[in-house]
């Protein structure tokens, strides 16, 4: 790279202006010809002055100077600062985001003797990852999971294990943090990768290949750069990379000094970790042929020919949509219908079971217990066990278990939607989402009573391989929290807890740590007389792990399109 360097004053020209401009030089430390010299700090509105208009508008177009959004320079002379930025060349050009051209140098401003830079050769490529994240406004509308740092590293002060036993100490939110690195680093990866011997675990992202009836198949992700070594502002550019056609990134290239923000650091524990972060900077995008397989998406960083892979992103395969069907079952008990949280169709749908590519139809169904058949003795001991005068049934796990399965087995006499075969027998593709004004309440003297929010029906008879059923229930205490919907409809689906180590889970969590649905919103406490502590992500848990994708999707109870079930 070589050329003469830019002076206060040196003439601007962009393509969509009617006049060309000036660049106004903001220091005076450092001068050539008497003139301050032009650096990349210089690239604000009121360095790039255009008095003309922008043609970008056919009609009425704005002046220049009410419009220009300047980026940052590029093609600037890399082993040259002043107050830590670099100078600017006479080919150096820097990108108007609103017209999206670049704005060239006309005129360097130099008199008739030239200052040369010479040649620069064999600029090292500094050391670095890039991963990709989920913005902060993520709301469950598509999938995306990755390692959290504080799943495998002891970030997070634990006061209680999930069994009551103290603790207080600072641990990893994993109970079995090296199976979960593993699983990130291995599990369904292609071509799995370790840049400058650094263990990488890519993220996963899941949309459709199509956008329809609120299914979404593109989104936009943040780009986080991870230092290995200090960075600076050089050349580098970071090149997103598909060998399928049907993923398109854009941009598919960008400058690393476009990511170089501000440096957040962060205390690992046994570590810190040094990164810069800067949010939708970058769209992914499905559309063609459905995703076969599971595709990666590689990162590379490149500076003057030296190009080494710093980070991926997996896509997951998205040709095989799996479909639910839903049941939501008001229970209406003495005339008293259930209300549950309005939002309960788009969090099941769109917010939920679609990171996991199931479509999901959710249709209403009522059922009044008091018009079923008095002389039925199933009824009739369902009343007298469990209709009272306050609809409360305790908080006994037994008595709200009862409760569950003796409602099933009323709906499979007499509900509108009842399979052929009952609820709990294999041989059709419906879950049965009951929900009720009647509550489990222990009742506190001086605290909030303690409420049961829902649960699922399943065998439990061998805790190593629990099989989940089809019905779970929403209960009074439950009705309002949203979350509730997509933890129990989870548990029909064949997850477990989050922090259930004695089910068959491959990877367990202290609870009340994580944003994901099959956790709790608070931490566990075992003195019911006491106020257990605030999930950290309670009111914004909206995620499904990769893994739990997997689980899922292969639950008895969906559908492929290749596939038959019983109505």
């Amino acid at each position: 790279m070589a050329g003469q360097f830019v002076k206060n004053g040196a003439t601007l020209k962009c393509p969509l202006c009617s006049s060309s401009g000036t660049l106004v030089v903001s220091h005076t430390q450092v001068q050539l010809q008497d003139t301050p010299c032009a650096t990349n700090g210089d690239r604000s509105k009121s360095n790039l002055v255009f008095s003309g208009v922008c043609k970008k508008w056919r009609k009425s177009p704005p002046p220049c100077a009410s419009v220009i959004s300047p980026t940052q320079w590029a093609g600037v002379a890399i082993d040259v600062e002043i107050d830590g930025e670099f100078m600017l060349l006479e080919d150096s050009t820097i990108t108007c985001s609103t017209g999206g051209v670049d704005i060239a140098i006309e005129d360097t401003a130099q008199m008739d003797a030239p200052t040369d830079l010479p040649d620069i050769e064999n600029a090292l490529l500094k050391k670095f990852l890039v991963n990709v994240r989920r913005p902060d406004d993520y709301k469950g509308e598509y999938g995306f999971d990755w390692l959290r740092d504080e799943y495998i590293y002891p970030i997070e002060t634990v006061v209680f294990d999930n069994d009551g036993t103290s603790l207080n100490q600072l641990v990893p939110i994993c109970k079995n943090p090296e199976d979960l690195k593993n699983e990130y680093k291995t599990k369904d990866v292609v071509n799995p990768i370790t840049p400058y011997g650094v263990e990488y675990y890519p993220a996963w992202l899941s949309i459709f290949s199509y956008a329809s009836n609120g299914y979404i198949n593109e989104v936009d992700l943040n780009i986080e750069i991870e230092e290995i070594e200090p960075l600076e502002s050089d050349g580098t550019q970071i090149i997103f990379e598909s060998a399928n056609d049907s993923l398109i990134i854009t941009p598919s290239e960008l400058s690393l000094s476009e990511l170089l923000g501000k440096k957040q650091t962060k205390d690992l524990g046994t570590a810190t970790k040094d990164f810069y972060v800067t949010e939708k900077v970058i769209n992914i995008k499905c559309d063609g042929e459905p995703l076969e397989n599971h595709e990666e998406i590689k990162i590379f960083a490149e500076l003057d020919g030296e190009k080494e892979e710093v980070g991926k992103l997996m896509v997951y395969k998205n040709n095989d949509i799996a479909n639910a069907s839903i049941i939501a079952v008001n229970v209406i008990i003495d005339g008293k219908s259930a209300s549950l949280n309005p939002n309960y169709k788009t969090a099941i749908k769109y917010k939920s079971l679609g990171q996991c590519l199931i479509q999901a139809e959710v249709i209403d169904d009522n059922f009044d217990i008091d018009s079923l058949p008095d002389d039925d003795p199933d009824v009739k001991k369902f009343k007298e066990d469990f209709i009272t005068e306050t609809l409360d049934i305790g908080v006994q796990f037994d008595s709200v278990n009862g409760f569950l399965n003796d409602l099933v087995r009323l709906y499979d006499k007499y509900g509108h939607y009842k399979p052929v075969t009952g609820i709990e027998e294999f041989g059709h593709n419906k879950t049965f989402m009951f929900y009720t004004n009647v509550t489990g309440i222990l009742e506190r003297e001086g605290l909030p009573p303690l409420q049961w929010r829902g649960l699922a029906t399943a065998d439990q008879t061998d805790v190593s391989n629990v099989k989940w059923g089809n019905a779970c229930i929403i209960f009074g205490g439950g009705l309002s929290e949203i979350h509730n919907v997509p933890h129990e409809i989870g548990h029909s689906l064949s997850l477990p807890h989050s922090f259930e180590e004695e089910l068959n889970t491959p990877f367990f969590f202290y609870r009340g740590f994580t944003d994901n649905y099959l956790d709790y919103p608070t931490q566990f406490e075992p003195d019911l007389n006491k106020i257990a502590a605030d999930n950290f992500f309670k009111g914004n848990m909206h995620s499904f792990f990769k893994w739990q994708w997997d689980i899922m999707r292969e639950d008895k109870s969906l559908v492929y399109e290749d596939n038959k079930a019983l109505q």
